[in-house]
């Protein structure tokens, strides 16, 4: 696990959740903080970014404009799901 990368990724995350437009989403205000709290808490960040990546892309799917805040996070996701290990069958949310 590189800590630059899980930082970075947090940060994203802080940055997402402080955006006046991504805060008129309730539905994607819980997947960011849900994804907070899971990378504060687990060892495992990639698994943490891919959840998270894969959630944004069904988010997205009923969203077609979403916030452009929403780009450095979803690159940073990106940036930790390199490989299939860390990636599984999409449900959107656990």
């Amino acid at each position: 696990m590189s800590a630059t990368k899980e930082q970075a990724l947090m940060q994203a995350i802080q940055t997402a959740i402080q955006d006046k437009e991504i805060k008129k989403y309730p539905d994607l205000m819980e997947i960011l903080n849900k994804a907070s709290k899971q990378l504060s808490s687990s060892s495992d960040y990639h698994q943490v970014s891919a959840t998270l990546n894969k959630s944004l892309q069904f988010w997205g799917m009923g969203h077609l404009h979403g916030p452009i805040a929403l780009n450095a996070l979803y690159q940073a996701t990106i940036d930790g799901t390199r490989g299939r290990a860390h990636q599984k069958l999409p449900t959107g949310f656990n």
